[in-house]
């Protein structure tokens, strides 16, 4: 692909792992030869994360470190480092890297050989190896049913953090996106498959491990977010 890509890795409180996140996203591109830059947004983290990116970020002539101080929410990191980014190709990726930078080779020559305008990871996919508890693995495929039945989206997982975009789907959706949080990705694609735009989605090449838990209030809040949504969307037809 000789489009140029741009990274966005939001980030919240990850001082622990953000030095070595960014040199293996990096590394992977280096290897593989893609034109890119990295965006890292730090979301209001409050334990020096973002003196840690701007360290290594120094040595590297094509990342950079951009943020504020309040934590707003991935959706909301997404899209300041959108407007930050100068690449033809969004690709949005957790920074914990639960999903590993290989995905990244994959996500992009999907998009260019179905040209497809998003391309999305679904951690459920047949082919995908999801290590989760009982638990996880239920609220999250019950929340995706949930997304189904709500906004008649035919998609098997619209949560995972390891999505490209191309830029021209963004300058077209953003501008009527609200959602900051839990819900953010949901309206990304309802609104991506309301305009006409191509969605793919791809397994994941190497093991993801969901470690993280629910809290109830998170979970509430992502079932409001959600409703908001259908309310000023409306369902696909």
């Amino acid at each position: 692909m000789s489009k140029l890509i741009s990274i966005i890795m939001p980030v919240f409180d990850g001082s622990s792992y953000i030095s070595r996140s960014i040199h293996a996203v990096s590394e992977l591109l280096k290897y593989y030869s893609f034109p890119y830059e990295i965006v890292i947004v730090d979301d209001g983290s409050r334990d020096g994360t973002r003196f840690k990116a701007l360290e290594i970020a120094s040595r590297y002539d094509n990342v950079r470190v951009v943020g504020y101080d309040r934590n707003l929410g991935k959706g909301a990191a997404f899209l300041y480092g959108y407007r930050y980014s100068r690449g033809d190709v969004m690709v949005l990726f957790d920074a914990d890297l639960d999903i590993p930078p290989q995905q990244i080779p994959l996500l992009l020559a999907v998009m260019e050989g179905a040209q497809a305008d998003v391309v999305i990871t679904n951690k459920w996919h047949p082919f995908s190896r999801t290590v989760a508890s009982n638990l996880r693995r239920f609220l999250s495929k019950s929340y995706n049913a949930l997304v189904k039945l709500l906004t008649g989206l035919n998609l098997s997982d619209t949560q995972t953090g390891a999505k490209a975009i191309k830029r021209y789907v963004l300058d077209t959706i953003a501008p009527k996106m609200r959602a900051r949080r839990y819900a953010f990705d949901v309206e990304l694609l309802l609104l991506a498959v309301k305009h006409g735009f191509k969605i793919a989605e791809v397994p994941s090449l190497k093991d993801i491990r969901l470690s993280s838990a629910f809290r109830p209030r998170e979970i509430a809040r992502m079932f409001l977010e959600l409703l908001s949504i259908v309310y000023r969307h409306g369902r696909v037809r």
